[in-house]
């Protein structure tokens, strides 16, 4: 199954640090991932630099026409936690870019985009090689953690319905180790 989820996880957790401890605000509609990125840099929302421990866990996962064994190893991710952490440079911090924001930068664009306010709401459609997916997210941000619940809808593998939901968590913790996943 070919989704752009690790790059989708990778944009939700920038866009979620985005703008900590402050009160400023981007909005955005119709527009590149890079834009928004743009937008985010130059409106002054830092990120907090550092480890940032990140928890993720599917609540749901649908396609259609999915075969018993598939359907079997599906139901034994779903509501487990998978945990990753990441390292955050100063210079990233200050200034992301569209490729900090996720690798999905030439097949996505965010139709409506807001965070400030300690919150974010997103919605981004993306086309995929079996079609086209919309991805939403919903989430809050404090200076130091993180919540979030993205929704995947759209065609999967052979063009078949697919939906997907999933949940994302973290807390800054630290200096780098040099042992982050990414």
């Amino acid at each position: 199954m070919r989704l752009p989820i690790l790059p989708l996880i990778a944009l939700s957790t920038a866009l979620a640090l985005a703008g900590c401890g402050s009160e400023k605000s981007v909005t955005a509609k119709n527009e590149s991932v890079s834009d928004v990125a743009k937008k985010v840099s130059d409106a002054g929302l830092k990120f907090n630099p550092g480890r940032w421990d990140s928890t993720m866990k599917f609540v749901k996962m649908e396609m259609e026409g999915l075969p018993p064994e598939a359907k079997a190893m599906m139901s034994k991710i779903l509501g487990k936690d998978r945990t990753f952490a990441s390292c955050l440079t100063k210079e990233e911090a200050e200034k992301p870019d569209g490729k900090f924001f996720g690798q999905a930068d030439k097949r996505c664009k965010y139709d409506t985009f807001s965070m400030g306010g300690g919150k974010i709401d997103a919605k981004m459609t993306c086309n995929a090689e079996q079609g086209t997916q919309t991805m939403t997210m919903q989430g809050s941000y404090t200076p130091d953690t993180y919540q979030m619940t993205m929704s995947i809808n759209g065609a999967g593998p052979e063009g078949k319905a697919m939906s997907m939901e999933m949940q994302l968590s973290a807390k800054h913790n630290g200096e780098c180790t040099g042992k982050e996943d990414g």
